[in-house]
């Protein structure tokens, strides 16, 4: 069952002149796009690969502008971590964007600088006590992280619950070349798997999708994790 998680966004300009452009911008967008948030973003600078998520709706309830900054209250039942629009919002002067998730009295949140997240820390202008700058080009090191949007075809190895504002499920695959990746989600992938005799994850066939691939840390670790799955099928005779 989906459960409504509660988002607000706050973002700080520059100055107050363009908070208060940037409200009017997109308090008509909002009007014009059903109060959706990412739409109404849309609408005014282009969101990345919003097709992918027509249907992450993330509806407004309540904006509103106190100098430079600017409070935006909306909920969702969306699959995806609600973040995707924050470049677009970037681009209508917001300097930095928080974004604080709740439900059931647990809270996520999400911090953009320029358009870019970063951690709690550098958005808050302190220094990090273990920089992970010097070790970027390790992170990457022998995980499956393709360029751009690519298909896979692959084996569901394990699942595990994930206690996130979704109540979502994480799930370990490998692919037919023997490459290992993550995935967490409520989706199509999920419902493709289920085996509804046996009320579990099918682990014998074979999926294939499209996806975008992504470090996050997993166990302290960091792995591969898909991101924004499209076009989900189950692959006979493999």
């Amino acid at each position: 069952m989906s459960i409504e998680a509660k988002v607000r966004v706050i973002a700080t300009f520059v100055d107050e002149k363009i908070a208060s452009q940037a409200e009017l911008e997109l308090k008509n967008s909002l009007i014009e796009n059903d109060h959706e948030l990412a739409q109404a973003l849309n609408a005014i600078y282009p969101v990345a690969n919003q097709i992918d998520y027509k249907d992450e709706l993330i509806n407004v309830e309540k904006m509103e502008r106190n100098s430079c900054k600017l409070t935006i209250d909306s909920y969702t039942y969306t699959s995806e971590h609600p973040v995707w629009f924050v470049k677009s919002l970037a681009k209508l002067g917001a300097e930095k964007i928080h974004i604080i998730g709740s439900w059931d009295g647990n809270i996520q949140n999400y911090y953009f600088l320029s358009g870019s997240k970063v951690p709690k820390k550098k958005f808050f202008g302190e220094s990090p006590e273990n920089s992970l700058s010097a070790k970027n080009f390790e992170i990457g090191n022998g995980l499956f992280l393709p360029n751009g949007r690519v298909k896979v075809r692959a084996r569901l190895i394990s699942t595990w619950a994930v206690g996130d504002i979704y109540q979502s499920t994480g799930m370990e695959f490998k692919t037919l070349e023997g490459d290992v990746f993550f995935y967490k989600g409520r989706g199509v992938i999920l419902d493709v798997l289920w085996n509804s005799t046996t009320e579990e994850f099918d682990k014998s066939v074979v999926i294939e999708f499209s996806a975008v691939f992504e470090v996050e840390k997993k166990g302290g670790q960091y792995a591969s994790f898909a991101k924004r799955p499209t076009k989900v099928v189950q692959i006979l005779g493999l």
